[in-house]
């Protein structure tokens, strides 16, 4: 009896023990397990979703929708815009010589024109120039002449050809020297007729007379009468601004839309009614190193003396498309997390919540590179309704 007693005392602490050691480790694997996602939170990747909607519900919702076609479509860019001269309708004013100015014929505001003189500078080394110019010219016609008369002689015999060699050389020699003093004259902006007065006229004044190179207003003068200057010192500067150059500034990723010959519109920033209509003439390669942008040009007329170099202005450039591309309305888009999302129509009851790819957004519109296709149709209303639903259908359908 007592060893039945103690077999039973024994199978008692067996029993106590492996339900001790059996309860942790049922714990950890409930512990670890993890917890089940939702199924409205579940990726739902290579699966169509439909939004089913009964009859009232496609009435009390009235949802509308837009058929949608490939095309191409114009984008439009909006950039700020400096006005600088035109190029080949601004010139800066220099002297070509030392001197002394002794004469300014026009004042900041003038009109001229090509041609006309505006500075004289009186100069030792112009008056050098004109002296070397008149002796190679007598020297030159002084060997002509006798050039002839050895010619005769040597056909009369009564010279040697070498006498006739000599005087040919000397004749070249002179030449060249006369030829390089005119070249000296005509490279400080003397002119031909001038330079053929003074081998006829009997006093030549050492005084140059500085010529406007282009038509314009004189903006600026640089010199006071009576200043001594030096060679290529400035004396004026001349615009003219018939004409002028609109620079404008696009961000990097805009740029890659335009081209020359693109349509841009000028407005002023203050008067939007005051506007010129233009084309892009050229773009710059590289970045503007001051605002690391993409510099277009514009050469446009000037209407009633506007623009103005200096003045700002804005810039509506329109880009044309080079393919076709699907554009929506923007108000048929929505997100599902970072994924955009639009809502096909299948049916008159159905719609499609659709995964796609954008391109660009831009104004009322949302360029697609894939996701849809030609001729079907987008809700551009009750959208956030038809998404609401489409997360009851998934959590109805898992």
């Amino acid at each position: 009896m007592k060893t039945y007693f103690v077999q039973i005392i024994a199978i008692v602490l067996a029993l106590s023990f492996w339900g001790c050691s059996s309860n942790p480790k049922e714990e950890q694997t409930q512990a670890e397990a993890p917890a089940e996602i939702p199924p409205s939170l579940k990726e739902n990747t290579g699966k169509v979703m439909l939004v089913k909607l009964s009859d009232k519900e496609r009435e009390e919702l009235a949802v509308t929708t837009e058929r949608i076609q490939s095309e191409y479509i114009d984008h439009q860019l909006v950039a700020p815009g400096v006005v600088f001269p035109a190029p080949g309708h601004s010139s800066i004013i220099s002297t070509p010589i030392n001197g002394q100015v002794t004469a300014i014929k026009v004042y900041e505001g003038h009109w001229v024109n090509k041609g006309q003189e505006l500075f004289r500078i009186q100069s030792l080394e112009y008056g050098n120039l004109i002296s070397e110019y008149l002796q190679a010219f007598a020297q030159e016609a002084y060997q002509k002449s006798r050039l002839a008369r050895l010619k005769q002689l040597v056909d009369e015999k009564i010279s040697s050809a070498n006498e006739l060699e000599q005087a040919t050389a000397e004749y070249q020699r002179i030449s060249a020297a006369l030829k390089s003093s005119y070249a000296k004259l005509r490279a400080i902006g003397v002119s031909t007729s001038e330079i053929e007065q003074f081998s006829s006229s009997g006093n030549v004044e050492p005084t140059l007379k500085i010529l406007a190179p282009i038509n314009g207003v004189i903006e600026r003068n640089f010199v006071e009468l009576g200043q001594s200057v030096n060679a290529l010192e400035n004396l004026s500067r001349v615009l003219d601004t018939r004409q002028v150059l609109v620079r404008g500034y696009l961000s990097p990723g805009d740029a890659t839309l335009v081209e020359p010959g693109n349509k841009v519109v000028l407005t002023k920033r203050e008067q939007e009614d005051m506007l010129i209509e233009a084309t892009i003439t050229s773009i710059n390669p590289g970045l503007d190193a001051n605002s690391r942008s993409v510099v277009v040009n514009i050469v446009v007329p000037s209407t009633n003396h506007w623009p103005k170099p200096g003045e700002n202005l804005r810039l509506s450039i329109t880009s044309e498309s080079k393919k076709e591309i699907i554009a929506v309305k923007l108000q048929a888009l929505t997100y599902d997390g970072d994924q955009a999302v639009v809502f096909v129509k299948k049916d008159a009851n159905t719609f499609e919540r659709r995964p796609i790819e954008i391109v660009e957004l831009a104004d009322d519109y949302v360029y697609v590179a894939s996701g849809l296709m030609p001729d079907e149709e987008v809700a551009v209303t009750k959208v956030f309704s038809l998404k609401a639903l489409s997360r009851f259908e998934l959590i109805s359908e898992e």
